[in-house]
């Protein structure tokens, strides 16, 4: 990701509106380029300090909001990773399932087939 393509997203990922691909090399992006980093910072503080002129609330350690805004961006991304390779490896187990219930229907059916022309041989 180029900065200039970082610096576009910084609004989306303040307003929390970036897809989980573009907000994962967004912040890869900002942890490497300190330019970067510091163009977030003053853009998170200028929403911040708006946001607390509206509310009326009286919280001013920026620097710590936009530290755990980054830490629960990242516990999101690892957190639907997991759910992602879960779910795969959720259809790939029944999927084996459903192949051995297949495989092992078969193999009955087969050797009851066997099992009876095996019978008819030795009573007849």
């Amino acid at each position: 990701m180029t900065c200039m393509e970082a610096r576009r997203m910084i609004t989306p990922f303040i307003k929390k509106e970036l897809e989980d691909k573009q907000q994962e090399a967004f912040l890869k992006h900002v942890e490497r380029c300190a330019d970067c980093r510091d163009e977030l910072d003053i853009y998170f503080t200028v929403y911040r300090v708006l946001d607390t002129l509206d509310s009326g609330s009286h919280s001013y350690d920026f620097q710590n909001m936009l530290e755990e805004e980054i830490r629960t961006a990242k516990r999101g991304i690892i957190r639907k990773k997991t759910a992602r390779i879960a779910r795969y490896l959720l259809i790939a187990a029944v999927e084996a399932l459903l192949l051995f219930c297949v495989c092992t229907g078969y193999e009955l059916r087969r050797g009851v087939r066997e099992g009876s022309a095996l019978h008819r041989t030795v009573d007849g």
